[in-house]
């Protein structure tokens, strides 16, 4: 069992309010939102506390996007890289909020260059060597992820 795995096993009495905080401090969570027929998509994805929230960024004509305006419910769970959940977490429920604020997309950006320094650096020298990875030139809009009770 990784660190990760244990830091996140299922929440007990105390620690059940506190998980979502805990969750937006993993290195990667699943999160799944939901198409209009209602199937479940998973993507591996950064996440940083913002406030109240759980943050995510991601470009503004992405999947995630669209599907969050016909259906703003989503669910979360910690994963590996590669979006494999962890088998003894729990997945906690909630709705994402679009944001095309810019500062609050700024703001988003400095907490996840902290939070994934090393990661960001790769995908920037990889973006420089293949612009095709260079994701994050196009519009960028958080999403700002409230936890259910």
């Amino acid at each position: 069992m990784t660190r990760q795995h244990r830091r996140l096993a299922p929440a007990r009495h105390s620690d059940e309010q506190d998980y979502p905080a805990r969750l937006g401090r993993v290195r990667f969570v699943l999160l799944t939102t939901y198409r209009v027929s209602g199937h479940p998509v998973a993507t591996a994805v950064w996440v940083v506390p913002y406030g109240d929230h759980i943050a995510v960024l991601t470009n503004a004509n992405s999947g995630k996007v669209r599907r969050l305006q016909h259906n703003k419910a989503v669910t979360l769970v910690p994963c590996d890289p590669r979006g494999k959940p962890n088998p003894m977490a729990l997945p906690i429920s909630g709705h994402a909020d679009i944001r095309a604020d810019q500062d609050a997309v700024d703001e988003i950006w400095r907490l996840i260059r902290r939070k994934y320094a090393v990661e960001y650096g790769v995908l920037r020298v990889l973006g420089w060597l293949k612009p095709a990875l260079r994701r994050w030139d196009d519009p960028q809009v958080a999403l700002l992820i409230t936890p259910e009770d």
